[in-house]
C-alpha cells in the first residue's frame, strides 16, 4: 500500500477548513464560578455557659460556641467584620 500525499494547496485548504470549523462550532458552556462576595459579622462577647452541670463564662460569636459556620466557595471574596466586646484581645484562627 502507497501513502497518501496531500499537495501544499490542498493541506493549506484542509488546514482552513479545520480552523474555520473550530472558530465557528459553538463552545460548550462551562460553569465557571466567578465567585460571590460574601458578607458576614462576628460579635464576639462573654457569655455564661452550662455544660455538663456546670457553668463557665465563655468567649462566644454571635452568642454560639462554636462559632457560626463560614459557607465558602472557592472564588468567593469574605468580607468580616469582628466586633470584640470582650475586655481582652482575642485571636481568631479560620
Amino acid at each position: 500500500m502507497g501513502a497518501i500525499v496531500f499537495s501544499p494547496a490542498s493541506m493549506r485548504i484542509l488546514f482552513s477548513l479545520i480552523t474555520l470549523s473550530l472558530l465557528l462550532h459553538p463552545q460548550p458552556v462551562l460553569a465557571i464560578h466567578a465567585g460571590t462576595t460574601r458578607h458576614y459579622e462576628f460579635n464576639i462577647e462573654l457569655q455564661n455557659v452550662t455544660r455538663l452541670c456546670h457553668t463557665k463564662s465563655m468567649v462566644t460569636v454571635n452568642g454560639q460556641f462554636p462559632g457560626p459556620r463560614i459557607v465558602a466557595r472557592e472564588g468567593d471574596r469574605l468580607l468580616i467584620k469582628v466586633v470584640n466586646h470582650v475586655a481582652n484581645n482575642i485571636s481568631i484562627h479560620w
